[in-house]
């Protein structure tokens, strides 16, 4: 039983998004996606078990789904997981999206970004605000149009049956901030959670967890925690749904 796989680009042609997603297999195309869609649902079906469908970081990619496709495929539950910024109008593109925006239109690859004094890894960790710093220092301050979901958008999905979660204050490593301010953070997170009438779920950003900030999200109400499995430093709390990359 797969209880909950995780999605972030899809595409049709590989030209529609920019190549590094296809170098960190973050993308997949989607009439691949819709059949292996199909036979986690057939599955399902005979294993009488659901599955959810998660989409991490707001993508546009997603509509290229079939509208009616999991009205068709009940056991399959369709969840998107957006960052404060984007549950609360906010699209300004996240630093590392900048980043592989720029790199696509300078035909730079990943293993030119050491020579650039960038490392993707590190740069994961950093509260967002840094990581918009180092980015500009690369790319300069030139903003970059990513194909994120616009609100109404959100709310359309909604009504035809999509859920919505949080993605987190911000897309960082939340484990190195302190208690006090991770508190002052998911409690804002929360806020807007209820304040947009969305599930009390939260995906943290990169999967990355551990018991500590598990705790703390659960006692200020959030109901459900997912990571990934792929996240080899992650927490033990078998209450925290662990998501499977595809």
């Amino acid at each position: 039983m797969i209880e909950a796989i995780c999605l972030h680009r899809i595409h049709d042609n590989d030209s529609d998004v920019p190549s590094v997603f296809h170098d960190i297999n973050m993308t997949i195309q989607i009439s691949d996606l819709l059949g292996m869609l199909s036979d986690l649902d057939a599955t399902n079906r005979i294993s009488n078990t659901t599955t959810l469908v998660t989409f991490d970081d707001g993508w546009r990619d997603l509509l290229l789904i079939p509208e009616d496709f999991f009205d068709k495929h009940c056991t399959l539950m369709p969840v998107i997981f957006l960052t404060d910024a984007q549950l609360t109008g906010d699209l300004t593109p996240m630093p590392l999206h900048r980043l592989y925006s720029w790199m696509q239109q300078n035909d730079v690859s990943l293993t030119d970004l050491p020579e650039l004094q960038i490392n993707r890894n590190n740069l994961k960790d950093l509260r967002v605000k840094d990581q918009h710093q180092l980015v500009s220092i690369v790319t300069g301050e030139t903003q970059h149009s990513i194909d994120y979901l616009t609100p109404s958008e959100v709310s359309q999905l909604k009504a035809n049956g999509w859920a919505v979660g949080s993605h987190g204050p911000e897309h960082c490593d939340l484990r190195l901030l302190n208690d006090d301010e991770l508190t002052n953070l998911l409690s804002t997170t929360y806020s807007i959670v209820q304040s947009n009438n969305i599930k009390p779920w939260i995906a943290w950003p990169e999967g990355r967890w551990n018991n500590r900030i598990a705790n703390i999200a659960r006692e200020l109400g959030f109901e459900r925690q997912f990571g990934l499995v792929e996240e080899n430093r992650r927490g033990t709390d078998d209450r925290v749904v662990l998501r499977k990359l595809w």
